[in-house]
């Protein structure tokens, strides 16, 4: 089971890139409440909750029914700086009408489009919501049942909860969160030029596989649901410190994917295996296959356009570019009558720390010294 995104219909400049740090919060409340899914951030964690008292403690909980899957989002970027302080996020939220609080809250969880705005006035639809939200979150019971008899405390309570946390948690950590999203999103802009969505898409998690065929991008869910775009159509990207290691999807009120930023990706990868690093090696163990990975570095190119570059005949390329593919450092994407390759980032990434952890980081550390 899948969500399956088309994006036959999507141009680049439909694809925006944004973060809210209300928003990074709730995340970070995701990842405090359930820990064990996200063991990267673990020291975070135990160091969080040495700072927290026992009522804020007791709040986080009683509001986790937001933050856990699927994660209510209340800021998508929609009238106002794509990047938005925490100050900015929450005067949002506070003086938008109580109604705009409830709506995304039970069409999130409902998993609902086309919700009426004015739902508490509907008796049936707060039954189904009570019903769903009490079933999965019976530690929320009472702020479940107290948002659909009387809202706006709740929310105002809501916002004192969020303040605290992110003051005492996240608030000394935002400056260095910032500057690794604006770093990551640099990069994946010009992978959003210079490759296209699908590749973009391609490079934000495992969890996506992408069907150049079918112009869609596979999200590996519990559930199946197929997205499309039209012209007016827009997917919104944000990335993540505390997302790491899943992915994110908002269905609601816009499309939204939250992913892991790359700094994250590179702490938690495994060092190369042995046998990859003979595969690597072995590889790049001859000059004209060096040539070709320094080509490809530069851009994806067909076997035409390498042999012309390195006076060679296309089938002797073409064998080159098979040892590369089969030791797993070179992908190709058809593009009509042509076929590209280019060089997949991963195995380049691993193999210093790989070599590095193989040959021992002892003779290292003591020859440095």
């Amino acid at each position: 089971m899948s969500f399956s995104l088309y994006v036959s219909n999507l141009s680049s400049e439909q694809v925006a890139f944004s973060y809210s740090a209300a928003h990074e919060t709730m995340m970070a409340l995701h990842v405090f409440h359930d820990c064990t899914h996200h063991p990267l951030h673990i020291p975070w964690v135990i160091s969080a909750r040495k700072k927290i008292n026992y009522t804020l403690k007791q709040e986080i909980e009683a509001f986790s029914f937001l933050y856990q899957r699927p994660l209510v989002t209340f800021w998508t970027m929609q009238g106002h700086s794509a990047f938005q302080s925490f100050e900015q996020g929450i005067t949002e939220l506070s003086s938008s009408p109580v109604d705009f609080f409830c709506h995304t809250i039970v069409a999130t969880i409902l998993r609902r489009k086309g919700i009426p705005t004015e739902l508490m006035n509907d008796g049936q639809l707060q039954q189904d919501f009570i019903g769903v939200a009490r079933h999965r979150y019976p530690e929320s019971e009472e702020v479940i049942l107290a948002l659909v008899e009387n809202p706006e405390p709740i929310r105002q309570r809501f916002i004192n909860m969020l303040e605290d946390f992110w003051r005492i948690c996240v608030k000394s950590d935002w400056n260095k969160i910032e500057e690794l999203f604006l770093k990551d999103i640099a990069i994946r802009g010009r992978k959003l030029i210079n490759e296209g969505i699908l590749q973009l898409l391609d490079s934000l998690s495992q969890e996506i596989d992408i069907d150049p065929l079918k112009n869609k991008a596979v999200i590996r869910r519990m559930s199946k649901q197929d997205i499309y775009f039209d012209q007016e159509g827009q997917l919104l990207l944000t990335p993540s410190y505390f997302a790491w290691p899943h992915l994110f999807v908002n269905l609601y009120p816009i499309i939204g994917i939250n992913y892991s930023i790359m700094e994250n990706r590179h702490a938690a990868a495994r060092p190369m295996p042995p046998e990859d690093l003979l595969k690597f090696l072995s590889a790049l163990g001859d000059f004209s296959r060096l040539q070709i990975v320094k080509y490809l570095a530069q851009k994806p190119r067909s076997t035409r356009e390498l042999a012309g570059l390195m006076g060679m005949t296309e089938g002797a390329i073409s064998k080159h570019i098979k040892l590369l593919k089969d030791a797993g450092l070179v992908a190709s994407k058809r593009e009509s009558y042509y076929v590209f390759y280019h060089l997949l980032d991963k195995p380049f990434r691993e193999f210093p720390e790989g070599l590095f952890e193989y040959i021992g980081n002892d003779h290292f550390s003591n020859n440095d010294k």
